[in-house]
């Protein structure tokens, strides 16, 4: 009877608990404000959660919606989707749910004149809270600060946690991203042009000192993040072009952080500039965290984007 007792307690405790999270996440999710536009310097950027608005912004794509410069004609990101869009969870195993943080509310606010939150509470399969922040810097930047809570590791049983981003780009001249790095054949370091000529192949490019072997099953469908090139890089950010634009994606950090690529991501004339984070022997409860910045302006050249990289301080 004692034993009987407890138990009823316990799952009378956990429904209780579980109604909670529930109904917070929902009241949350009705005060998204999707979308909000800010304007700082050259550059005005439309940020989304997971809903859809307008004519042709498609739900399920969060990030940056849109991003404008007056020197750039038209949207830098396919307007159905978006940039520094937050789609896969994954753990090496076959994704039942193949775009979880896609398919789950979001809650976007206002912070300041400057600055946007993007918050998603954990997902019922993944279980992987995620907080970014997006702030507009004069004259052409935007900051990146992510933030990852796991809270259970049962999708995530080969030592390590996977977090995919990506930014679907808008019919560029040219699908390549740049970055400084060498080749498998070629220890020289150099600028690489990197081109992938099929989704999924030779779609993924490692810093020069990650020799972490990640596993992922025969069936893995998150391929981006599991088919290699010949290419490694040595400074953590890359770089494409746009008509006389350039748009560049850098990083706090190498550790962890892999570049990924697709010459149709985004449909057959917009390739998708990606990239994922490997977060090893995970552990619940821990903050995980890093820092991007995007830039977004005229092309100058190819040591001018090195100089942005060096120059930031995150």
């Amino acid at each position: 009877m004692r034993k009987y007792s407890i138990g009823l307690i316990l799952w009378v405790m956990y429904f209780g608990l579980a109604l909670f999270v529930s109904k917070a996440v929902g009241e949350d999710a009705t005060m998204s404000k999707s979308p909000i536009t800010l304007k700082v310097g050259d550059l005005t950027a439309v940020f989304a959660d997971n809903t859809a608005f307008g004519e042709h912004h498609r739900e399920r794509y969060n990030g940056i919606a849109e991003l404008h410069h007056p020197s750039a004609s038209g949207n830098l990101f396919v307007p159905f989707y978006a940039g520094f869009n937050l789609e896969h969870f994954f753990g090496g195993d076959f994704l039942e749910e193949l775009f979880e943080p896609r398919e789950h509310p979001m809650v976007l606010s206002k912070e300041s004149d400057r600055t946007v939150q993007l918050y998603q509470p954990p997902p019922p399969r993944s279980k992987v809270e995620s907080t970014t922040v997006f702030t507009m810097v004069e004259p052409h930047y935007i900051d990146v600060d992510v933030e990852i809570i796991l809270h259970d590791l049962s999708q995530f049983r080969h030592g390590y946690t996977g977090l995919f981003w990506a930014s679907y780009i808008n019919k560029p001249e040219s699908k390549a991203i740049h970055f400084w790095g060498i080749s498998e054949e070629d220890s020289t370091p150099r600028w690489i042009e990197a081109y992938s000529a099929e989704h999924g192949v030779e779609s993924s490019h490692l810093h020069v000192d990650d020799d972490f072997e990640a596993y992922y099953v025969e069936n893995f469908n998150t391929t981006l993040a599991s088919h290699f090139s010949k290419y490694r890089f040595i400074e953590p950010f890359y770089y494409g072009r746009r008509g006389e634009m350039v748009f560049a994606i850098m990083f706090d950090r190498s550790e962890g952080i892999r570049f990924s690529q697709s010459p149709t991501g985004g449909g057959a004339p917009n390739p998708a500039w990606d990239f994922h984070l490997l977060i090893p022997d995970p552990e619940i409860g821990k903050k995980y965290s890093f820092k991007s910045r995007m830039v977004y302006k005229l092309f100058v050249s190819t040591e001018d984007i090195r100089e942005e990289y060096r120059s930031w301080k995150p």
